[in-house]
């Protein structure tokens, strides 16, 4: 009995010993697996959460999040993955519009680029065309300066004749005045030797020119008074024909002159018809 025990013992001691070294090594498989599964939810966690999160501005977020353990059935994640795609489509559909806006804003900028080009040439040329003007601006400037220098000029010079013409207007009047003077004397002269000398002779136009109307007739006397005299040219003893319109009337002798009027007799012989005031005379 003593011997089997013995025997016993001494096969369950490599059982035993098998067997703890056995349970080590399952603690520890167990241990590895416990961490795997650990890093594979927290995986899917990661997972469900950056699937189901947006992805602004293409991808939008599922209506409800995944869950973790929704990865590992097809048929869970089947709405789902029809959701993304559907996301995925329309967001490609918005990727193509936005192409083409792009395309339309690209073209948009170099049509703008282009106007932007043509606009700063014709601001050069704008530039060089001001520049051109306030040249010219400048030249007719020191062109006003001179013409203003000249007026300034001529203005002195306007200012010294209207000076010298005042000191001659002023000379004139002063000979004017003399003038008068002499005239005053001469006149004063003329009456003083007028019944001294004898009357003046006028010259063959003036009595040929010679001509008047009679303001003044007096048939019972026989005289008229006529509208010239001594200044007209007429002289004492002159003969002159009385018109009426295209007839001849009367014939007169001067009388009496004045310088203005002069009186003379009617010819009876000559005489057709009564001489009246308006009556024309003329040299005979």
């Amino acid at each position: 009995m003593g011997k089997v025990l013995r025997v016993f013992l001494i096969l369950a001691l490599p059982v035993s010993i098998a067997a703890l070294v056995l349970e080590f090594h399952m603690f520890q498989k167990r241990q590895e697996l416990q961490r795997r599964q650990a890093t594979l939810k927290a995986g899917l966690s990661r997972i469900s959460a950056k699937i189901s999160a947006a992805r602004e501005p293409y991808v939008e977020a599922l209506g409800e999040p995944l869950r973790p353990e929704q990865l590992a059935s097809s048929e869970a994640m089947a709405a789902p993955l029809a959701a993304l795609a559907s996301n995925a489509v329309a967001r490609c559909d918005q990727l193509f519009q936005t192409k083409e806006t792009l395309k339309q804003t690209r073209d948009e900028l170099t049509a703008t680029q282009q106007e932007l080009a043509r606009t700063r040439q014709e601001l050069d040329a704008a530039r060089q065309e001001i520049a051109g003007l306030n040249e010219q601006v400048a030249q007719k400037n020191s062109q006003i300066a001179q013409a203003r220098q000249k007026i300034s000029e001529i203005n002195s010079q306007i200012e010294e004749l209207n000076r010298q013409l005042n000191d001659q207007k002023e000379q004139i009047a002063q000979l004017e005045r003399s003038k008068a003077e002499l005239a005053e004397a001469k006149q004063r002269l003329e009456d003083a030797l007028a019944p001294f000398l004898p009357p003046p002779i006028p010259s063959r136009d003036m009595i040929r020119s010679l001509r008047g109307q009679v303001l003044l007739a007096d048939p019972q006397w026989n005289f008229v008074v006529l509208d010239i005299g001594k200044n007209a040219g007429v002289q004492k003893n002159t003969t002159l024909l009385v018109h009426r319109g295209d007839q001849m009337i009367a014939r007169i002798r001067i009388s009496d002159v004045r310088d203005e009027l002069s009186v003379g007799d009617i010819d009876r012989e000559w005489m057709r018809e009564p001489v009246q005031p308006g009556d024309r005379v003329f040299v005979q």
